[in-house]
């Protein structure tokens, strides 16, 4: 296994991919040197980038691979991917006879996110909510890693691709089906591994799993010494409003934390602090008014908790390290005061010399 505490060499190689297949067909020649990764939990397409190819290029219906082949001063060797993407050519600069070519990279969810329902389907009461995420990923051709389903199965009926008349294009692509089943089963929002299989895990807190990897202070530390390290509160809500809504109906819950003991509260801020969070589907079990009413309230409890959630977030720059959004790591810099167990939520890849890696990574303090 690489020691990635050590100095090594990197050249990066870029992969035709088969769509459909993931096969690998040809090295991509005469790409040049530099580009960026992007990952990102909080987009719905986690991942992107771009580079830059010598001249102008048909990609067809390929996707595109990158590798880092990294060797180390003993001779040991390891080839790691960075991504599999959807490519698009947007821009060529043109000199003369001379070209260059922009690709832009997007995460192969992007294909869940272009693609709709073009007749409303039904995902029937019963059937676990991840296991149906799943099919409409591998319907659309997208390939899904191994995964536990969990336990949550669909307590009614739900079905999508229907038409709101409140809001015809929200909710309606693929990728938003995906992901309204995967929080049924308190799953993270879906992402694609760096060979572009979609990936399901199930939601937990850092400080519930072992890290994947550990920045450590010391002469073996792979970080930079400056470091970002942020106590967010602007998030922080003391109102919400939840509306479930369909083509027929409509109702709304609202919470408000006016409680004089609350850090947060109207009372303690001296102002109001305000969310709307909106639903365009209603659980069939809800049949009267005053269901739906205490769906939306509960719903609005719900999220209250969680909008008052601080994030504590740290930003720092690294070498290549095996970890990717989502993952826990541990940060253990006394120097600088920062030490604990972190989601990492963001990771910018320079394409250069030690494949430099920009993290951001954070936990929430909640409510007691």
């Amino acid at each position: 296994m690489a020691d990635w505490s050590k100095p090594y060499e990197v050249a990066y190689r870029v992969m035709r991919v088969k769509r459909g297949s993931y096969e690998e067909t040809a090295v991509l020649d005469r790409v040049l040197t530099g580009g960026s990764i992007e990952r990102n939990q909080d987009t719905s397409v986690t991942e992107s980038g771009s580079i830059v190819y010598e001249g102008s290029l048909d990609l067809g219906t390929d996707w595109l691979r990158v590798w880092a082949d990294c060797e180390w001063h003993d001779g040991s060797v390891e080839s790691v991917p960075l991504g599999t993407f959807e490519p698009s050519i947007p821009s060529r600069a043109v000199n003369g006879s001379e070209s260059q070519s922009q690709i832009e990279l997007s995460g192969l969810l992007q294909d869940l996110a272009d693609d709709m329902f073009e007749n409303p389907i039904t995902m029937g009461k019963g059937l676990k909510a991840v296991d149906c995420a799943a099919r409409i990923c591998r319907e659309a051709g997208l390939q899904v890693a191994a995964y536990d389903p969990g336990s949550y199965v669909l307590k009614e009926n739900w079905t999508f691709g229907l038409r709101s008349d409140k809001d015809p294009g929200r909710g309606s692509s693929k990728l938003d089906a995906v992901n309204d089943l995967l929080d049924l089963a308190g799953f993270w929002n879906a992402r694609t591994n760096p060979y572009g299989q979609v990936v399901f895990a199930p939601y937990a807190e850092p400080s519930d799993r072992q890290p994947a990897w550990s920045f450590v202070e010391g002469e073996n530390a792979t970080f930079l010494a400056e470091m970002t390290d942020e106590l967010d509160t602007s998030g922080v809500k003391n109102v919400v409003k939840v509306i479930y809504y369909d083509t027929d109906r409509e109702y709304v819950g609202i919470v408000v934390d006016s409680d004089p003991k609350s850090r947060w509260s109207t009372v303690s801020l001296g102002r109001r602090k305000g969310t709307t969070v909106e639903y365009s589907s209603i659980p069939e079990s809800v049949k009267t008014d005053a269901q739906g009413k205490a769906l939306a309230e509960s719903k609005a409890r719900e999220l209250l908790r969680t909008s008052q959630s601080v994030i504590h977030r740290v930003t720092f720059t690294h070498a290549y390290a095996p970890c990717t959004i989502s993952d826990a790591v541990e940060v253990e810099y006394p120097t600088g005061g920062v030490s604990g167990k972190y989601a990492v939520r963001s990771q910018h890849i320079e394409l250069d010399a030690g494949i430099p890696t920009q993290t951001e990574a954070r936990m929430y303090q909640r409510p007691s």
